[in-house]
């Protein structure tokens, strides 16, 4: 009894150190390879598109027809 209480805790902390290194770093690895941003803070226009910076990895990003920012 005590060994399966034992694994069954065991089981439970892994994953949730998972699940926070996952919510730490795969955010920014969507940024930085897959390309999907957050919606800037600070957006300008440039007289064609909407302009900004993404807040999470510092990249200059724009705005496409539906709204994603790239």
């Amino acid at each position: 009894m005590e060994l399966l209480i034992t694994i069954i805790l065991f089981i439970l902390v892994g994953s949730m150190v998972t699940l926070a290194l996952c919510n730490r770093y795969l955010p920014k690895w969507f940024c930085d390879h897959i390309g999907w941003h957050l919606t800037p803070t600070t957006q300008d226009f440039d007289g064609c598109s909407l302009t900004g910076c993404c807040p999470r990895c510092g990249k200059s990003v724009l705005q496409d027809s539906q709204g994603n920012w790239f």
